[in-house]
């Protein structure tokens, strides 16, 4: 299927009004930040570009800079908001690669602690959610906004992150 064949819900979300209803937690330039609707562990997020491509090597360098800073500073938020010991960050690209929307490129990072369970249940499809979706949020947006790397867009609103 062509990239550009097809409706998007990776690509209708950002342009929607409300940033917290579809929980957008944070924005760059190039990408943004989604919490899983089915989060593995809690803290588990997706990165997106805005682009709508299915294809990780057609994305411009500019893209890709933005993509990795954005990246670094999830990781940093969610490692002084929720503390985990480790982390799986990675693809699924294409259907056999396991991703469920296979035309819009995005990056899980899923939190893991000692404590819980092997990957197998993630490539399984099973979750393990301890913290519920909102308060995830909440704890991501507060503490972006306190390392001060942020600027708040809206009461209602996603934190937009502006690189240096």
């Amino acid at each position: 299927m062509d990239d550009d064949d097809t409706e998007c819900v990776f690509c209708d979300l950002p342009s929607c009004d409300d940033d917290r209803r579809n929980n957008i937690v944070v924005r760059s330039e190039h990408t943004y930040v989604l919490l899983n609707n089915m989060p593995y562990n809690p803290g588990h997020v997706m990165i997106l570009p805005y682009e709508h491509t299915g294809r990780f090597y057609t994305l411009a360098e500019n893209i890709l800079v933005d993509y990795m800073k954005t990246t670094q500073t999830v990781i940093n938020v969610i490692e002084e908001s929720l503390a985990p010991d480790g982390f799986n960050i990675g693809f699924n690209v294409g259907a056999a690669g396991g991703a469920s929307v296979t035309d819009h490129l995005h990056m899980h990072i899923i939190p893991r602690w000692e404590s819980d369970t092997s990957f197998t249940p993630l490539i399984a499809n099973t979750a393990i959610v301890e913290e519920a979706v909102d308060e995830t949020y909440e704890r991501l947006c507060q503490e972006l906004i306190d390392l001060s790397v942020t600027h708040v867009r809206d009461e209602n609103g996603a934190v937009e992150i502006i690189h240096e």
